[in-house]
Parts: C-alpha cells; sequence; structure tokens
C-alpha cells in the first residue's frame, strides 16, 4: 500500500491566524526558555529535568515541567517539528485547553513510568523534552489509524513482502530514533509510546476534568482568550465537545488535500 503523508509547514505571519493556538504559542514558549536556559548555563533545566525516583522523593514539579526544556536548538528543533502535525489535529478535534490538559497528563503518565523503572535499572539518567510527548501523539495515532488502516506499509525484502503493522509503527520509530540518535533516551521515547497508547484506547479518560470544568476555565479566561482572536485559532470547548469522542476520522485513509 502508499501512503501519504502531509508535510511539515510552519505557518507564515499570513497563515498564523488559521493554526490552533497551542500548537502555535508551544513552540514560542519553549523556544524562549530555551535561551534563557542556555543564558543560565541550564540552571533551568537542571532544576525542572526528570530523574529516576523523583515521585518517591516527592519531587512533582519534574512530572509535568520537564516537557519544557531542551539540550539544544537541535534537540528543540527536532522534537518541534516533529510534533507539529500531530499536535495541530488533535487540538483541532479535541479543543485548545483540553489539549493542553492532553499534554501535562501525557508527560505526567510518562514521568511516572520513567521515574519509577528507572529507580532500579537507571539511576543516573535525566532527561528533558517533548520527545516523549512526540512518541506518545504517534502512538495516539497508530492506535486510532489501526481499525481503518492495519498495515502502514508493506515492503519486499529478498523477495517476501514484510508488512508493518499500524499499531506497532510507533515501536519501530523508537527503534530507528536510538540507531540515528544513540545520546537519547529510548526509555523515555518507550514510556511515551505506552501512554499514548493509554491514551488512544481510552483509559486516561477518567483523568480529564469534566466538560463544564473546562468551560468555566475558558469563562474565566475569556479575556485573554479573546487577545488571541486574529492572531491564532482558540478552539473552544463548546466547538470541540460536539466532535470530541463520538468519532475519528482516519487519516491515512482520507484525502490528503483535506488533512
Amino acid at each position: 500500500m502508499s501512503t501519504h503523508l502531509g508535510s511539515f509547514q510552519m505557518p507564515t505571519l499570513a497563515t498564523l491566524k488559521e493554526t490552533p493556538a497551542l500548537t502555535a504559542g508551544l513552540p514560542i514558549f519553549t523556544f524562549f526558555l530555551l535561551v534563557v536556559d542556555l543564558v543560565t548555563s541550564h540552571s533551568l533545566s537542571e532544576m525542572f529535568s526528570l530523574y529516576p525516583g523523583a515521585i518517591l522523593a516527592f519531587d512533582l514539579n519534574r512530572l509535568s515541567f520537564y516537557l519544557l526544556f531542551h539540550k539544544d536548538i537541535i534537540h528543540w528543533a527536532l522534537n518541534i517539528f516533529a510534533l507539529w502535525t500531530p499536535l495541530s489535529i488533535y487540538e483541532r478535534t479535541h479543543g485548545t485547553v483540553n489539549t493542553g490538559i492532553t499534554l501535562n497528563l501525557l508527560a505526567v503518565v510518562t514521568g511516572l513510568q520513567f521515574s519509577l523503572v528507572g529507580y532500579f535499572l537507571f539511576p543516573e539518567m535525566h532527561v528533558v523534552g517533548l520527545s516523549g510527548v512526540v512518541f506518545s501523539f504517534l502512538a495516539f495515532t497508530a492506535y486510532k489509524e489501526h481499525f481503518s488502516t492495519p498495515v502502514i506499509y508493506t515492503l519486499r525484502v529478498q523477495g517476501r513482502e514484510v508488512s508493518i503493522p499500524t499499531l506497532y509503527s510507533p515501536l519501530l520509530f523508537v527503534i530507528v530514533c536510538a540507531i540515528l540518535l544513540p545520546a537519547s533516551s529510548i526509555w523515555g521515547h518507550l514510556f511515551g509510546v505506552f501512554a499514548g497508547y493509554l491514551l488512544g484506547m481510552d483509559r486516561l479518560a477518567f483523568m480529564f476534568p469534566p466538560s463544564k470544568v473546562v468551560l468555566w476555565i475558558e469563562d474565566k479566561l475569556s479575556g485573554a482568550i479573546g487577545l488571541l482572536d486574529g492572531l491564532v485559532l482558540f478552539i473552544r470547548e463548546v466547538d470541540a465537545v460536539s466532535i470530541r469522542g463520538f468519532s475519528y476520522a482516519p487519516i491515512f485513509s482520507a484525502d490528503p488535500e483535506a488533512n
């Protein structure tokens, strides 16, 4: 089979207003933190990097904030490049506030796995960055897509056809990333994949606040949200709740131009 995937395109000033707010804001905010961190000799990333046993030491801030910091500009750029499209798609169908909650939950679920398992297997490792969340969204998409597209790619090896199941394709990306970027955290990526599968299977649904809570948050932030009108696309809960959780529009089997 052949699969058409959209190419990564950073928005211009003219198209920025069509970009979901969180998707547009996350690169800007994390780049600002990267610059501050570099100027301060990595004091911020050291303060919030996630280490094995953090949960046992009740160092809970690290479970949420480690994903906002990066080692260098290349580390930041690779993560933003990989996260842009899946995050944009997710935000358009789940709402801006709900997507922010999702990012935090994925960071925490991934961080809990890393902290607990790492305490026994790799006690000296520290991690920062959005990489785990990137793999979470890969796994989320793979789980949703595998119902309509069970095989993502078929290749011929020594005259035999080898099919790559859509469901397990994120694990292949983990291996490829470990080979191409040996300094990256294969454990963090793997735990990110597990968190993404849980999200796709709705096993994390109990951790999300009720829709009325999100509506209350948006009401309290209505002034700030209003300032974004015309700059970026804020996806309000009242619009997202009508489609979130009721249906999933497959990406791989859809018209690539529409996506």
